[in-house]
């Protein structure tokens, strides 16, 4: 995984500590980067993620702190450098560069997105081009959509898309940001 992938997944994780501990973290897999706030997912395939081979349940959940305080330590200068995850004498090591920053796995098992990642990468984009099925918290859209502009560096808006179950943006096969609809 790249420094910028953390960045734009740090994006979907809640503002101050949430109640469902889980989502005080971001899931890292041996091929995705996946964070929620309960209202937004920021999904990204990044197919080579260096982890330790005896985690359980084939992820670890990294606190959101360990990954804001390496990115304060590495700055915005270094967005496509990589970050492993090591098993040192039996303390998680987050590192990139020199930079190494200690941490704890979030215990506990992180909810599946697969109910709603399935239909999204189903759905016939050019079909439902203009169509949006849903009332959205549009400060949830708009910070989707700032967040993926500075990924790619650019300002140039993203389309979003909606289907029966969500609205998301994704500007390549490789990023899913989804924002969950409004309840009545």
């Amino acid at each position: 995984m790249k420094l910028q992938d953390l960045r734009l997944a740090l994006t979907a994780t809640p503002k101050k500590a949430d109640i469902r501990y889980c989502l005080n973290g971001i899931k890292i897999t041996k091929d995705t980067v996946s964070a929620s706030n309960g209202h937004i997912l920021c999904h990204i395939n990044t197919y080579q993620n260096e982890l330790p081979d005896n985690i359980e349940n084939d992820y670890l959940i990294v606190p959101v702190e360990t990954i804001k305080a390496l990115l304060k330590k590495l700055g915005t200068k270094h967005e496509n450098k990589d970050v492993a995850i090591f098993l040192n004498n039996g303390r998680y090591e987050l590192q990139c560069m020199n930079q190494v920053e200690v941490f704890t796995p979030i215990d506990g098992k992180y909810p599946s997105f697969d109910k709603i990642l399935t239909p999204v990468k189903a759905n016939n984009h050019d079909e439902n081009l203009n169509k949006i099925l849903h009332q959205f918290d549009w400060s949830y859209v708009a910070l989707a959509n700032d967040a993926i502009c500075k990924y790619y560096g650019n300002t140039t808006p993203k389309r979003l898309y909606s289907c029966a179950e969500c609205g998301y943006f994704m500007p390549d096969d490789d990023i899913i940001y989804v924002i969950m609809p409004c309840r009545v």
